[in-house]
């Protein structure tokens, strides 16, 4: 039987629920907020807070060929939207929050592609070879893997380490590792559930008579248009360990956004999005929720809703293939296979606003006998 309530209460239980933690995402935090040195000028440190999180969401680090972001480097004051002095092993810094609005519009501008917050899970197997002897690097404090973490965290890129336990080393060895058998890593991945897995191998090379450290790296990543994965290779090397650390998060950031990130379109489209599974209007509120926080989502209006499913018309500036593409590293909804169901709801509209940051209902609940067509359907995962 279709659920029923009237618009006032409506409004009321779906204000509270926005107000509870319900949404199950993966997402970043902090893409907008920049981490500089406070030992220069003001016009240093803010240009170099937007240059900072501009490489973060578009894996760009030489932005000389966008001569209108050169120019907004040198006004980057008005980016600004609040900073604060924090000092860490005696070192003065500065933390800076960005407008994520002004920089996401002077980006749609240049046509540049934005890698948003739905990003994935990456496990990371870590080896490194010191002459003849190769082992895992194992312990968390470890001060590589420590630079390693530190340095994909500033490039807002989130990694798992495995346990290496005794399940992990009974069916992985270094090796393996090493040597990219990816039949046995995906064997030893599979109890973390990760959204993507890649493996680091560390050594050292000679480049003309010059030792040199060596950062190789392995990873899946998705062949566009398919459930396949195939496997990328890279590598980079350095003098210094720091060095080298940092050239592997720039470069794999710049990966991944090439893969993932997407353009903000001037025009918008809407589409019928339909979710299955569920139970109560709490479910009902995650779901809108989460859509509306997926970058190129400009609203969200639920059309439609019954006692197990609801439709939400989803206005885009981005491309419907794209949505999906992002929304692959949320774990609360499963894309379905079936594009199309007939139901019997109880439908009213409650649109979702960015400005307000509420739902507002336009129309009272009527009962309606209709067929739910939808250009795109998933099943909702409730943890």
């Amino acid at each position: 039987m279709a659920l029923q309530m009237q618009p006032g209460k409506l409004l009321l239980a779906i204000v509270l629920m926005l107000c509870s933690n319900l949404v199950y995402a993966i997402e970043v935090n902090n893409l907008y907020v920049a981490d500089v040195s406070a030992d220069q000028s003001q016009r240093q440190w803010q240009s170099n807070a937007l240059t900072q999180v501009i490489t973060r969401l578009t894996g760009l680090t030489d932005l000389s060929a966008y001569p209108a972001i050169t120019s907004e480097l040198n006004n980057a004051g008005k980016y600004v939207k609040q900073f604060e002095s924090v000092r860490h092993n005696g070192i003065s810094r500065l933390k800076v929050l960005l407008d994520a609005k002004l920089i996401n519009v002077l980006l749609q501008q240049q046509e540049i592609a934005i890698w948003g917050a739905h990003r994935p899970e990456i496990l990371v197997w870590i080896v490194q070879q010191q002459g003849a002897d190769r082992f895992f690097l194992r312990q968390q404090d470890n001060e590589l893997v420590q630079l390693l973490r530190q340095s994909l965290a500033e490039h807002g890129i989130p990694v798992t380490l495995p346990l290496y336990d005794m399940d992990d080393l009974m069916r992985l060895s270094e090796t393996d590792v090493w040597a990219g058998f990816w039949q046995a890593i995906d064997q030893a991945s599979n109890r973390y559930r990760p959204n993507m897995v890649m493996t680091l191998a560390f050594d050292e090379v000679s480049q003309n008579g010059d030792k040199l450290l060596r950062l190789s790296w392995q990873r899946q990543a998705p062949v566009p248009g398919t459930n396949q994965t195939r496997i990328v290779r890279n590598e980079t090397t350095a003098a210094e360990y720091a060095e080298l650390v940092s050239a592997f998060a720039a470069a794999l950031t710049a990966e991944l956004a090439a893969e993932q990130a997407v353009v903000l379109q001037a025009e918008h489209n809407t589409y019928q999005l339909a979710v299955s599974n569920l139970q109560s209007l709490a479910d009902v509120v995650t779901v809108e929720t989460l859509l509306n926080r997926v970058l190129g989502v400009a609203t969200v209006t639920l059309s439609e809703y019954s006692a197990k499913e609801a439709k939400f018309a989803v206005n885009l500036q981005i491309e419907l293939s794209q949505l999906t593409d992002i929304l692959r590293w949320e774990p609360a909804l499963l894309l379905s296979d079936t594009p199309h169901s007939t139901s019997y709801n109880t439908s009213y509209s409650a649109t979702y606003s960015r400005e307000s940051g509420i739902n507002e209902p336009t129309a009272s609940a009527v009962e309606l006998n209709m067929v739910s067509q939808a250009d795109i359907r998933y099943v909702f995962i409730r943890r």
